[in-house]
């Protein structure tokens, strides 16, 4: 039996591409982390609303829609990432980290929700050169984003040069969760030497 690819879609938060589409992305983060947050898709709904117009959404469908991504654009607010990356317990600064390779603009991978959690790694590596593009089509120099143990330790293996912008620490009932950064020309690097 051939695999198909998966195959994976962007678009701003203000101008979805079919009427269902953020409906989508909203139930999929929402069945990701209801157990754990207790989340419906109308809490992420409000909880995202006054950050929508820097929002893009990037949705991965693999036989049915699989998985999504929340990609925070610089623009006049904060993203809600990088306002928890400041506060404690983290009090990381990954904006003034990031300052001497130049302007740091940041492309903040939000939330990546995998149906069967991280176990789909074909997925999540995919929605990640979404990112990617869409950091280049933005004149993102880094991309930065919470990360549990578990991605982490993944992505060290797999030689991802990420920098650690925090200690690990519990995140409302994720444990051991940090921030990192990578540069966008070494995420694409590293995507295509994997493919």
């Amino acid at each position: 039996m051939v695999r198909r690819p998966v195959s994976c879609i962007a678009f701003p938060a203000t101008a979805p591409p079919f009427p269902e589409a953020l409906g989508v992305a909203e139930r999929i983060e929402a069945g990701v982390f209801r157990a754990t947050f207790g989340e419906s898709a109308d809490d992420l709904r409000s909880y995202y609303s006054d950050h929508r117009p820097q929002t893009q959404i990037v949705l991965a469908h693999d036989d049915g829609w699989a998985g999504m991504m929340r990609l925070g654009l610089p623009g006049p607010r904060m993203s809600l990432s990088l306002e928890d990356a400041v506060a404690p317990p983290f009090d990381a600064t990954p904006e003034a980290d990031l300052a001497d390779d130049g302007p740091a603009v940041l492309l903040d991978v939000l939330t990546a929700a995998v149906r069967s959690r991280f176990r789909n790694r074909r997925l999540f590596e995919r929605m990640l050169g979404v990112a990617a593009r869409v950091a280049d089509e933005h004149g993102c120099t880094h991309v930065v984003g919470m990360v549990d143990r578990r991605v982490l330790t993944y992505l060290r293996h797999r030689r991802l040069p990420l920098t650690l912008h925090s200690d690990l620490h519990h995140y409302y009932g994720s444990p051991a969760t940090g921030f990192c950064s990578v540069g966008t020309a070494a995420l694409r690097h590293w995507l295509a030497e994997g493919a």
